[in-house]
């Protein structure tokens, strides 16, 4: 292009430029108007509704777990045991059984301690090591907190050890004849809490009258001091994050609820795509409207592009673009010539593998696995049954992983480290299977792990390994290696069998490079041509046969990265 060309059409951009500048700072005024009216609305409506039904929940299985802790310590079967281990002194059987009824039967767990008028403990439901000094001293403390509680009150209190959730305490003090024989303890377990709440959205937080930390949805909204200090309602940050907060007071309870929505500041994501649909909408109608405006010798190349693109879209797909202008469109026309090359090759590559796919399939679904492998292998699980159940389980659920896996078609392409763990197991049950007479080496290394491979690649060939091996010898060695050269997986299977005639070997390796094979080595040549169309030209299976001695088929996988790989 000419230096007064280039200036005529830097002109024209910079004019173009002003006009389209002042439209879309116009529509962006009025888009942004329309998304900050939306996002208050929408947002303001969500994060309410949100927090008023987690408070509510919150709320209600607060209510639940209190009453039925509460139901238990007045319960006169937990009374009449508690008095009696009191006085029998260490006699808590009884007790242990009918606290471990009622603690099955909870959805959040609890652990008890049964102490004396001195604070002593005479039972406990934790296990030996757990029940720790500090929490001795501190059940103690409560307990004399406890001493001037009325028949028919509850003493609650929170249990906080540095480092792990808060127990809501429940205390009960056990009276025989208007006195105070003892106490009985309730820790409601923070962590089961945790869990129990663990798939609900929101998060929140219940505290006592002294904003002690009964129950909190996440560790980061707690003080080292097991502190929440909360507020009523609207937006409050905790450690840099943004919540929508709504709370009550139940004074009954003594206790206080709140329920915390994540309110992000890039938030109400529906409305911002409807707005920017919106905007799109009307960018791409102001940008058509330009185009109409560009100067004419743009036009006209536009078009003859256009007319070249309609020959090869409804007459002719061997056609390519020619366009001599010596510009951006002249390079396009290059670089579209470019693409279709890539695509027919591309699309021939893919039509055969999708054909391949298609009778792997069909072969797949017809038997997913060799029927005389899985008659076989179900015929020693039946022997195993009667003198080796524990050997048979294991074989059956060898045999399950192996065919979940075989059947899955979720991944076309597996890492080597997984396929060899299924690979391990179709040994296990062949070996299972043959005894002594199969002897099996995996010699793999370790940079071979992370590779991709066709899913059970290995098995067809180890298969024909033993199908072939033992026709003609009573015992079987096979060996699998794999290593990396460079980008380039190798894997071999090789058996000590009698391998095939040297003229037949040498004709399978002359045919496995093709796209088309004989029905009677069907098997080879699939493997191999899914790995050519797969990963490249350099990927595929190579057989070296010494008759009479050993048969081996290496496995070529170019890696992505590789020279050739699609």
């Amino acid at each position: 292009m000419k230096w007064n060309e280039k200036m005529a059409t830097g002109i024209f951009e910079q004019h173009l430029r002003r006009m389209v500048a002042k439209k879309i700072l116009l529509l962006l005024a009025v888009g942004i108007a329309l998304f900050l009216v939306g996002l208050y609305a929408v947002t303001l409506g969500a994060n309410s509704t949100n927090a008023s039904d987690n408070l509510q929940m919150l709320k209600k299985v607060y209510i639940s777990l209190y009453q039925k802790n509460r139901d238990f310590l007045f319960d006169k079967q937990t009374i009449t045991l508690s008095e009696k281990a009191l006085r029998d002194h260490g006699d808590s059987a009884d007790l242990n059984y009918w606290f471990q009824e009622f603690n099955g039967k909870c959805s959040v767990k609890n652990e008890v301690i049964l102490s004396d008028y001195q604070g002593r403990v005479v039972y406990s439901s934790y296990e030996q090591g757990v029940l720790s000094d500090y929490r001795v001293n501190y059940n103690a403390a409560i307990c004399h907190n406890a001493k001037e509680l009325k028949p028919g009150q509850i003493y609650n209190a929170v249990y906080y050890d540095s480092g792990n959730y808060s127990d809501y305490i429940f205390v009960m003090p056990v009276y025989s004849d208007g006195a105070v024989l003892g106490y009985v303890s309730l820790y409601l377990s923070g962590d089961d809490w945790n869990f129990y709440l663990l798939n609900y959205n929101y998060d929140g937080a219940i505290t006592d009258d002294k904003n002690n930390v009964i129950y909190a949805s996440k560790p980061k909204l707690i003080g080292s001091s097991n502190k929440f200090y909360g507020q009523e309602n609207g937006i409050c940050y905790y450690n840099d994050e943004r919540f929508w907060m709504k709370s009550e007071s139940l004074p009954e309870y003594k206790v206080k609820i709140f329920s915390l929505v994540y309110y992000p500041k890039n938030s109400a994501l529906l409305i911002g795509l409807f707005v920017i649909t919106i905007m799109g909408i009307s960018w791409y109608l102001l940008a058509n409207w330009m185009a109409g405006s560009m100067a004419k010798n743009n036009a006209m190349r536009i078009g003859q592009l256009l007319s070249e693109i309609r020959i090869i879209q409804k007459e002719d797909q061997a056609h390519r673009i020619c366009m001599d202008t010596q510009d951006e469109f002249n390079e396009v026309a290059v670089q579209i010539n470019s693409m279709l090359d890539s695509i027919r090759d591309l699309h021939g590559r893919n039509t055969e593998l999708l054909q391949l796919k298609n009778t792997i399939e069909m072969s797949q679904l017809t038997a997913q696995m060799n029927p005389h492998f899985l008659y076989n292998t179900l015929e020693i699980i039946r022997n195993l049954a009667l003198f080796d159940g524990e050997r048979a389980e294991k074989l059956i659920v060898q045999l399950t992983q192996i065919l979940r896996y075989s059947i899955d078609k979720s991944r076309e392409d597996v890492l080597l480290e997984e396929d060899m763990q299924y690979i391990r197991d179709y040994l296990d049950i062949q070996k299972c299977r043959f005894g002594d007479r199969l002897s099996c080496t995996v010699n793999i290394d370790a940079d071979c792990d992370r590779s991709n491979i066709p899913k059970l690649v290995l098995q067809p060939i180890i298969e024909n390994s033993i199908k072939y091996g033992f026709r003609k010898k009573m015992n079987i060695k096979i060996k699998i290696r794999g290593h990396m050269e460079g980008n380039m997986l190798v894997l071999s299977v090789k058996d000590d069998g009698f391998g095939m005639p040297e003229e037949d070997a040498s004709s399978l390796n002359n045919s496995l490079g093709k796209a088309y094979f004989p029905e009677k080595s069907y098997g080879l040549h699939n493997i191999s041509r899914r790995l050519f169309l797969r990963y490249g030209e350099e990927s595929g299976i190579h057989i070296v046969n010494h008759q009479g001695y050993s048969f081996e088929v290496i496995l070529k996988v170019i890696q992505p990265g590789g020279r050739d790989h699609v």
